[in-house]
């Protein structure tokens, strides 16, 4: 794509940008778990989402079940977007609830309630500590839009590797063509649960980001 032109450099800064975000969320969740929870080394990405092939670049989890976005309100435009597969929703599901792992089977609206409370306070956190790094006041995360697999169990998506590209297409919406992808895996405890999170970003609020960061 490349008229962002970003160094090597910045592309760094944008990563730690997304180790502090990340860091502080899985500290906020671990506070209402009273689980430790690990978060992974940020993966930046810039994409053009007008290119051809531009979307395949985006990873997530290759089983996509339910997926909430939270279009970011204040000074920077984008979003944040939390997804989970089958198998990690109702891990996630029992974690919050108190249950024994592997206990649940089906998600009901209040376990449904939980994942998306928790996608909110995850994204509040990993928000507050960018707007705290950047100087930016009353960065935050609007209520959850939410996109769900069907009633017979099919994912998202209807052709393997397309969960994602519907997402983005979904969410993002036609005036955001170029965004930078900081992609983000949690770990809760022994449990193995991966919460795959990522910020998006257009590419004015990128430039916007390193000029406050001097670069």
């Amino acid at each position: 794509m490349n008229d962002l032109n970003l160094s090597n450099v910045q592309l760094d800064a944008l990563r730690e940008i997304g180790n502090i975000g990340a860091g502080n969320a899985a500290s906020a969740l671990g506070q209402l778990l009273d689980k430790t929870v690990m978060i992974d080394l940020p993966l930046v990405k810039l994409l053009n989402l007008d290119e051809a092939g531009g979307l395949e670049n985006f990873k997530g989890p290759e089983d996509i079940r339910i997926a909430f976005y939270f279009k970011i309100l204040g000074e920077l435009k984008g979003g944040a977007l939390v997804v989970f597969s089958k198998k990690d929703s109702l891990l996630m599901s029992d974690v919050l609830l108190r249950k024994t792992p592997g206990e649940t089977v089906l998600l009901s609206p209040l376990e449904m309630s939980s994942l998306s409370e928790t996608s909110y306070i995850f994204s509040c956190s990993y928000l507050n500590a960018i707007g705290d790094l950047l100087n930016i006041q009353q960065l935050i995360p609007s209520l959850p839009q939410l996109a769900v697999d069907n009633a017979t169990g099919e994912p998202l998506y209807n052709r393997a590797g397309e969960g994602t590209n519907f997402l983005l297409k979904r969410f993002v919406g036609p005036d955001i063509n170029r965004i930078i992808s900081i992609e983000n895996n949690v770990t809760i405890e022994h449990i193995t649960i991966n919460l795959f999170v990522t910020l998006l970003l257009e590419h004015e609020s990128i430039h916007k980001t390193l000029n406050i960061l001097g670069m």
